[in-house]
């Protein structure tokens, strides 16, 4: 009576398992594609961001020299040097937020990475429960500082479940810090002085 039992409940765990081996099936391979698919653009955006980059001015600092005829050969100078400083600081300064903006992308991108390895993870350990797949006792155990714990189970898919919901949670919690500092490297000291009495250009007619 008892082998009958067991034959039986055999039998009926097969069936389940073979009508839901479909949805493992699709869930290892949607889950699986949907992260490298999605993964490999983020990065592929990321570094097309990085690449394009603020580029130097190079025409706007070799173009000759706009200076009255009235001004001194020291004045105008001093006027093509704070010309040429306020391009590079511009410039520099465009670079630096365009650096700090993608430091930032970086870090929102490995937080995202962590989400969705958790996510699959806790997916494919959801669809091992689902279709009652127990293998050997297996246990996993963490420490963090004086915090521990352990798990002792005979299901892969609750420990799936577990590292993906852990990681996840971390993946949230997890924050960075960003410092972004403007400070002159080029512009410093006063402004050239102006020579007031130099002709206006003239105005071309439209």
């Amino acid at each position: 009576m008892e082998e009958t039992q067991m034959d039986q409940e055999s039998r009926s765990l097969i069936r389940w398992q073979r009508r839901l081996l479909p949805l493992m099936m699709s869930m290892l391979v949607g889950a699986s594609l949907f992260f490298f698919i999605a993964t490999a653009w983020q990065l592929w955006s990321l570094n097309a961001g990085i690449r394009d980059s603020p580029q130097l001015p190079v025409e706007q600092l070799l173009r000759p020299a706009n200076c009255a005829p009235s001004q001194s050969a020291e004045a105008c100078l001093a006027q093509r040097k704070f010309d040429t400083s306020a391009i590079l600081e511009a410039h520099t300064l465009g670079h630096r937020y365009h650096q700090a903006m993608h430091v930032v992308a970086s870090s929102i991108w490995s937080r995202y990475l962590g989400f969705v390895t958790g996510m699959t993870l806790a997916l494919i350990g959801a669809a091992f429960i689902l279709g009652k797949i127990d293998v050997k006792e297996s246990t996993a155990e963490g420490k963090f500082g004086d915090w521990g714990a352990s798990l002792r189970t005979t299901s892969p898919g609750l420990v799936l479940c577990a590292l993906g919901t852990i990681l996840m949670v971390v993946a949230i919690t997890t924050l960075h810090t960003f410092k972004a500092e403007d400070r002159a490297l080029f512009v410093t000291g006063e402004l050239p002085p102006v020579d007031l009495s130099a002709p206006k250009p003239a105005s071309t007619p439209k």
